[in-house]
């Protein structure tokens, strides 16, 4: 990773990396192109967006919105029915050079869940949820709008729960600042007022030396504290691939079944899972990476 000077301050090379879930089993030959070509063009969005100066916040937040307007994935519009045949999704968000995070659980009808983690960013309250979290995103001018689709209709009344889906953002910017942010729409078919790994700090965590956003199974991933984990070993002065091998490496032998993208100060990234397959892109600066 590069330094470079700009008006007597060192300014680091943005990095981004995102992910589109952790699965249970490799994308379809029809999936596959309709995957790859939306994991770069995102990360290419919000590339440039970090290379026009743009905050690790800012890009996290973006990108995150644009996985959740995607009906590809299992977040926002297109999240997954729980038992009851509600839909309900979770957001979170860590501003890693404040150590601030925010998250919004169980929230319904709202477009994009990760707006409403972005604005109690910044607020006394950080974290809320359901019918709480709804009346502040009124009262704030957030939009909402019906998640239902058909083909989600069409697997709750199968009682299918399908894979998982959830999404995430990890953005380093020109100042060295860096940020997380994750949303879910559930595994599906789940017990209504369930809470997720996304807005708690086992699936989505940064400092001022590490991001991390996590997918998978969302009570393995807290059992574990997965994304803090690797960021105090980080911290404590691990480098990133010894930090996410050795936590990795555990949860293998517990037979957990998750994955997770990190980022670190100086650029360097890594992403894993102890699942079949989990769909994820970076742009370093030279060049963009897909895992499809």
């Amino acid at each position: 990773m590069t330094l470079k000077k700009s008006s007597g301050r060192a300014r680091t090379t943005p990095v981004l990396i995102i992910h589109g879930g952790a699965r249970g089993n490799f994308p379809t030959e029809k999936m596959l192109p309709l995957f790859r070509d939306s994991m770069k063009a995102k990360v290419n969005e919000g590339y440039e967006m970090l290379r026009k100066g743009a905050s690790a916040v800012e890009v996290a937040v973006h990108v995150t919105r644009l996985l959740e307007d995607n009906p590809i994935y299992n977040a926002g519009r297109v999240s997954k029915i729980q038992a009851d045949g509600k839909i309900r999704m979770s957001a979170s968000l860590m501003d890693g050079s404040l150590l601030q995070f925010s998250g919004v659980m169980n929230i319904e009808g709202l477009k994009n869940p990760i707006d409403l983690a972005r604005l109690l960013n910044d607020k006394s309250t950080r974290v809320m949820s359901d019918r709480g979290a709804a009346a502040k995103a009124r009262e704030w001018g957030l939009p909402f709008k019906s998640p239902y689709t058909p083909g989600r209709v069409e697997e709750w009344e199968k009682e299918k729960s399908g894979k998982t889906g959830t999404v995430g953002a990890v953005a380093l910017d020109n100042l060295g600042r860096i940020a997380a942010a994750t949303s879910t729409g559930g595994r599906g078919m789940e017990w209504p007022g369930r809470i997720s790994d996304t807005p708690t700090i086992a699936g989505n965590y940064a400092n001022k030396v590490v991001g991390l956003s996590a997918t998978g199974v969302g009570e393995q991933i807290v059992d574990f504290a997965l994304c803090a984990k690797v960021a105090v070993r980080v911290e404590d002065g691990m480098d990133l691939k010894s930090a996410m091998t050795k936590s990795f490496r555990e949860a293998r032998r517990r037979d957990y079944h998750f994955g997770a993208i990190a980022l670190k100060k100086r650029g360097e990234y890594s992403a894993m899972t102890t699942t079949p397959f989990m769909l994820w892109a970076v742009h370093d600066g030279d060049r963009v990476r897909v895992s499809v």
